[in-house]
């Protein structure tokens, strides 16, 4: 009855009053903002109710998206079959003989976890597990190498093959291949950053000195023959890729025929119930995603009807200043991605702010990038921070000491992501 007093804008102001509040509760980000797309369409004339399930339908029946579920499962069967501590060892036996062993190990592990899983939640996790009570024996101080695990985890959404590129490829019309082709510079980049940093830190506080024995050829070849199915699995779905001869989703179901083939072959995986639990632990986490992709749409579509999203861009427009444009998009992605989640930031934030992007010159693949990057580093900032509550629940630390021994990461890596960005503003 009260609703019936109201406006169609008063009601939508009332809605999205309501979705901060169970937003700031704790609510799961996808049932607000399918609450407040519901409400829209029950109040506009534009958009039948009925257009909820067709764009559903629409959405999910994507043929890329099908690469998503298939890729977690790479990930989830490497760690199932304990591909993951082979990976470690080889990593440690290539970077680990610098100063700060186990922390660059930790970094270079997260980069090449990120290639198989292409997700930084799970890339946080694993290498978590793997590898922060090893650093916290060799003397690493308990929120540094929290902090450095959290960074490395960033490199997830820009390493080839990132599940986020996938989504962004779907939802803006842009090549995977292509945009997978453009993440190697910069997340090779932020990998040297990330490394730089905690080799700098770990000479000047004598972090893991004592296990810095010096580089060893031949240990690396061992190493490198031991985690053969994990390197293997990365030839797998980035040669696949790159040379033309599979789609996204065709390289990762030949990974995941590869892995079971290999891992159960070599005994790794000796049960079907090993297979089914690593396959229930990717419906979890994609009927974590998938929600948040549909609804996340719908809001879309909706804002620009109401023509937020045209509001938006021709403000920053208006600035009339390449390199002022440039800063309020960075801004504005940073801020955004400080306290929404990568997917939902992704998908609404990105389309308000591209024609600003195409405004001083950026293309959809650069956009993409210079977007994801800065999406990125939302996950290490906070209030948000996805890898820094991840990390402080293994490492049971207060998730705020945490945030704080991450900043010299976080800030090595916006110098990177705003130095990508300048340069493909002034020089390519």
């Amino acid at each position: 009855m009260i609703l019936q007093l109201l406006s169609t804008g008063e009601i939508l102001i009332l809605a999205t009053v309501v979705c901060v509040i169970l937003f700031l509760i704790g609510l799961p980000i996808y049932l607000v903002f399918g609450f407040w797309g519901l409400i829209y369409h029950a109040t506009s004339e534009s958009f039948p109710i009925s257009n909820i399930a067709l764009e559903h339908y629409d959405v999910l029946q994507t043929f890329p998206f099908t690469a998503i579920p298939l890729f977690i499962l790479v990930g989830d069967l490497i760690y199932e079959s304990g591909i993951a501590a082979e990976v470690v060892d080889f990593t440690k036996e290539t970077i680990g003989w610098w100063p700060g062993s186990t922390g660059n190990t930790a970094i270079g592990t997260a980069s090449i976890f990120s290639a198989i899983t292409g997700s930084n939640a799970a890339t946080t996790a694993s290498v978590g597990n793997a590898l922060y009570p090893q650093m916290q024996n060799e003397g690493y101080k308990d929120t540094y190498a929290a902090g450095t695990i959290a960074a490395g985890g960033v490199l997830g959404a820009i390493i080839p093959p990132s599940i986020l590129l996938i989504i962004y490829g779907v939802a803006f019309g842009v090549s995977i291949i292509d945009l997978f082709k453009a993440g190697i510079a910069p997340g090779i980049g932020m990998l040297i950053v990330l490394v730089g940093i905690n080799t700098y830190y770990s000479k000047k506080e004598d972090y893991g000195s004592q296990t810095t024995p010096g580089i060893n050829p031949l240990k690396i070849i061992k190493a490198g023959w031991r985690a053969k199915i994990g390197i293997g699995t990365i030839v797998i779905l980035l040669g696949g890729i790159f040379a033309g001869i599979f789609t996204p989703t065709e390289s990762a179901a030949v990974a995941v025929i590869y892995i079971l083939a290999l891992s159960v072959g070599t005994g790794r995986i000796s049960s079907f119930e090993e297979i089914l639990r690593a396959s229930f632990s990717s419906l979890l986490l994609l009927g974590v995603i998938i929600p948040m992709v549909v609804t996340s749409v719908l809001i879309q579509q909706s804002m620009s009807n109401l023509g937020l999203q045209t509001t938006i861009a021709n403000a920053v427009i208006g600035l009339q200043n390449e390199f002022l444009i440039l800063l309020a998009i960075l801004a504005i992605i940073w801020i955004a991605g400080t306290v929404m989640d990568a997917t939902p930031n992704l998908l609404l934030t990105a389309p308000m702010l591209a024609p600003a992007a195409a405004e001083i010159g950026w293309g959809p693949i650069v956009w993409g990038m210079i977007f994801m990057m800065g999406d990125s580093v939302g996950f290490i900032t906070p209030p948000y921070g996805l890898n820094l509550y991840i990390i402080s629940g293994i490492a049971e630390i207060d998730y705020i000491r945490v945030a704080r021994a991450v900043v010299p990461y976080l800030l090595g890596l916006v110098a990177v992501w705003i130095g990508y960005a300048v340069i493909h503003l002034y020089v390519i």
